[in-house]
């Protein structure tokens, strides 16, 4: 899911295939800063910190240069020593060449070494935030697949921990979206699968979950062509205690109607020898194949 600013306070938001345009939210950069910085991409948050950084640079190697001996030294600065010893100022460095001159150039460097530090202990508290946020590394099969499992119709979708760690109490919940009513009365509905088991308390490897397709499921009856007609889609979630962050995490996938593989199982992925340890390849974890009739 993707959901980003346009011009004129538009939002654009994508769920999977589902495009949505809209305006009337106006959100305010420093009103957001901490949640703006948080989501976007390292490259971004870095452009973004090295544009401020000159041109705050810019400004007070302008306020040093407007004022004569601001700036002094053993001759006087050329516009680009005093450029480069704002950069200094800002850094909280010195390197001896060139030093304020007077009253007011110690105030304009006092007032950049306060806006520098703070800016480091801003920049660093975001980047030590970023590092530690603990995230999910969960892998998602590309094909949620219409099967059978112990003689029943099951909705399967097989989910695997991509560290191989141990995530324990691990929840799984799996919702149907559709649309329902037409005109004013059309609405996106969520309606919640159940599965056969929603927990694992040591989700290391692979976890197939199962949604019994019987009378009481939502898909009870439902072809491809009715999933399609509703613009159906699946979201999964799922959450548990990683060990390794110590801390809860969570991962969601959302697949489009169009994803299902309709009597299709998925290739196993688990050799289990006689003699020796089992072998999970998980180079044919996305692999379906029709079930056989």
């Amino acid at each position: 899911m993707i959901f980003k600013r346009q011009r004129d306070h538009h939002w654009e938001l994508h769920l999977g295939k589902r495009h949505v345009l809209g305006r009337g939210l106006e959100r305010r950069l420093m009103g957001d800063f901490f949640h703006r910085c948080m989501s976007v991409s390292w490259w971004r948050l870095l452009l973004w910190y090295a544009v401020y950084v000159v041109a705050v640079n810019l400004l007070f190697a302008g306020l040093f240069w407007i004022v004569p001996g601001a700036v002094s030294g053993p001759r006087p600065p050329t516009w680009g020593e005093v450029y480069f010893f704002a950069f200094e100022v800002f850094g909280t460095v010195s390197f001896g060449g060139f030093l304020p001159g007077n009253l007011y150039g110690h105030v304009v460097a006092v007032v950049e070494i306060i806006i520098g530090i703070a800016s480091f202990a801003v920049m660093t508290g975001l980047t030590f935030a970023r590092f530690t946020r603990p995230k999910a590394h969960l892998l998602f099969a590309r094909h949620p697949v219409m099967t059978e499992h112990d003689g029943h119709p099951v909705l399967s979708i097989r989910v695997a921990n991509g560290r191989h760690n141990f995530m324990t109490d691990a929840q799984a919940k799996i919702w149907l979206v559709a649309n329902v009513g037409e005109g004013h009365r059309h609405m996106r509905r969520f309606l919640r699968l159940s599965l056969e088991r929603d927990d694992s308390p040591l989700f290391a490897l692979s976890w197939s979950l199962f949604h019994r397709v019987d009378a009481n499921s939502p898909l009870y009856g439902l072809t491809a062509e009715d999933l399609a007609r509703v613009g159906a889609g699946f979201t999964v979630l799922i959450n548990g205690f990683d060990e390794t962050y110590g801390q809860e995490i969570r991962a969601r996938h959302y697949y489009e109607h169009d994803d299902v593989r309709w009597n299709h199982r998925y290739t196993d992925i688990f050799t289990r020898p006689d003699q020796g340890p089992e072998l999970v390849d998980f180079g044919k974890f996305h692999e379906v194949e029709p079930m056989a009739d």
